[in-house]
């Protein structure tokens, strides 16, 4: 039965992981990531002379300054991508929808912009 719940940040340190709950004032070192959070409910349970299983911990891993900002860069750009990808099959649905509308046939729109009358039909369903 978890009774205090506390977040905890962890690093790698060399071949270590250095484990720090702010909110405790405490630090301690993990062998592998796997042991981060039971070296977490350990180091809280010392310091709160209590019963690990009494302690819950939220583990967040902290990335060094440079690869953390490239990370974020990178997810930041796969969000523009996907957001000019549903731009751009939002357009392809206005322009076969627009020449469906001028009374072209799904074959003569397919070779109008170059696809298969199938995928016309395909994306005209998509509206």
């Amino acid at each position: 039965m978890v009774g205090r719940s506390y977040r905890a940040r962890a690093r790698k340190d060399g071949r270590f992981w250095l484990v720090e709950i702010s909110a405790l004032d405490i630090t301690g070192q993990a062998r592998s990531l796997r042991e981060v959070e039971e070296v977490a409910r350990e180091v809280a349970a010392l310091v709160l002379d209590t019963d690990p299983a009494a302690i819950g911990v939220d583990v967040e891993i902290e990335l060094p300054t440079d690869l953390a900002a490239a990370w974020a860069r990178t997810r930041s750009e796969m969000a523009a991508v996907r957001q000019a990808q549903a731009d751009a099959a939002r357009q392809s649905r206005d322009v076969v929808t627009a020449l469906r509308s001028a009374g072209y046939t799904y074959a003569e729109a397919g070779a109008a912009l170059g696809l298969s009358p199938q995928r016309v039909q395909k994306i005209a369903a998509s509206t």
